[in-house]
């Protein structure tokens, strides 16, 4: 591979975590301790992110918040888990004209800058012009992990909005396609153990955040937020029984 492919498809394929600044200190109930920034505060839930990780906790699930103790009517934990770099501001060097003579890796530099704008539509249109076009199987895999990305943002909101999983379950596909070019891909297992996790089925997002973290080196800045995850599942999981 060409030194241009290894960097387009190390931009595409990595996942980088944001530098998080430690702000709020939560004491659930269950006597686990959550830090992260704070997102949101309302009367009855606090949301934060956890290296990545929007987390929403409902007061009735919280003991306190900083020390001061906390008490409210009974709701579910809610949990979104996104791919990392949805958090990542655009590159203004990504934003480049695309036109039918365009190559794939610009078709992947510009499906990249939609993404972090969150125009997911927009992205998945040009994957879908770069599938076309790509004959390199890495390339290939890039642009199927890109569509699963897409597809998991996507599928988020739908799914919150009226339980509609397509767009988690077309995410589940390409994250499987990627898989059958690049076995043992943990970013793409880590997005069908995101899309489980987040439609609560916490065997199967336990099963593939245990596979990734395979995958992974542990002093990889992302296996944090992976583990987390699955302690996450594997707690959620107890409660549920």
């Amino acid at each position: 591979m060409s030194k241009r492919k290894l960097t387009i498809l190390i931009l595409i394929i990595s996942l980088f975590l944001p530098v998080l600044v430690f702000a709020e200190t939560i004491v659930l109930k269950s006597g686990r301790t959550v830090e992260g920034r704070l997102i949101e505060k309302t009367d009855k839930y606090i949301k934060i992110d956890f290296q990545g990780v929007p987390l929403t906790y409902f007061f009735d699930e919280v003991e306190s918040v900083d020390g001061a103790l906390i008490g409210a009517a009974k709701q579910p934990v809610k949990i979104e888990i996104s791919n990392p770099e949805y958090a990542k501001p655009p590159r203004p060097e990504d934003n480049i004209e695309i036109n039918s003579e365009s190559t794939v890796e610009e078709i992947l530099k510009k499906t990249n800058y939609y993404y972090s704008v969150h125009n997911f539509d927009k992205a998945i249109g040009l994957c879908e012009l770069a599938l076309k076009k790509a004959n390199d199987k890495n390339l290939i895999a890039a642009v199927n992990f890109s569509l699963s990305s897409n597809y998991l943002e996507k599928g988020i909101e739908a799914y919150n909005r009226n339980k509609d999983d397509s767009f988690y379950k077309l995410s589940i596909q390409f994250a499987k396609k990627c898989l059958e070019a690049m076995p043992g891909n943990w970013q793409a297992l880590g997005n069908i153990g995101a899309v489980y996790m987040n439609m609560r089925d916490w065997r199967q997002a336990i099963y593939y955040f245990s596979e990734a973290e395979k995958y992974m080196d542990k002093n990889d800045p992302n296996y944090a937020s992976m583990e987390f995850e699955r302690n996450l599942c594997e707690e959620m999981s107890k409660n549920n029984q």
